[in-house]
């Protein structure tokens, strides 16, 4: 309130507050439009919800594949090692094998020596065979094609296995022993055992 100079009371003018009418709603629009409400509620909440849940799942699949990872990691070392283990102990194996058919048996020299002359690019000057003693009397006895006519002779050495030998010339050296050619059938299995593994 503001007095005057003449004692008389003014008031302030206020606007009047205005209500926004309502329409008259019926019951079955209310219905109606409280349907929709919760629809359109049920429907963000579903979706809301969906997202949220395969989030979760994307998280639990992702932790359980590394899970899973972690517990195959130590099989396929033991894989491997288990590969190479077993082709160790079949070269060993295959080793005593021949090693025991050749003291039974060391005609087979006859052929070793034969292949490796024919290995052999030139057979000229004196060629040297050296074979172990057991093998000796047999390969003196045998007498290759390619050696006809050639100066020649078989020497003994305690240090090869029965069914080897190593051919010398004067401008080559082939070793055909039993060792090598094993080691050269196992380098190959090794190998081939590796690139089995890799793959």
């Amino acid at each position: 309130m503001i007095l005057s100079d003449k004692s008389e009371v003014i008031q302030l003018w206020e606007a009047p507050f205005f209500e926004q009418a309502r329409a008259p709603t019926s019951p079955a629009v209310s219905a109606e439009l409280e349907a929709m409400a919760q629809a359109r509620g049920f429907q963000a909440g579903k979706e809301e919800g969906l997202a949220s849940g395969k989030a979760d799942a994307q998280a639990i699949v992702k932790s359980i594949t590394a899970m899973a990872e972690q517990m195959a990691q130590p099989y396929l070392n033991l894989e491997a090692l288990i590969t190479k283990e077993l082709a160790h102990m079949a070269m060993l194996l295959a080793e005593r094998i021949v090693r025991r058919e050749l003291t039974i048996d060391s005609s087979v020299v006859t052929n070793v020596v034969g292949e490796a002359m024919s290995t052999l690019y030139k057979l000229e000057g004196e060629i040297v065979i050296f074979v172990n003693p057991a093998d000796a009397e047999l390969v003196r006895n045998f007498s290759p094609e390619c050696l006809e006519g050639k100066s020649w002779k078989v020497v003994d050495d305690i240090n090869l296995s029965p069914g080897g030998c190593q051919v010398k010339t004067p401008t080559s050296f082939l070793d055909a022993s039993i060792e090598r050619q094993l080691e050269e059938v196992f380098a190959k299995l090794v190998e081939s055992c590796d690139q089995d593994l890799e793959s």
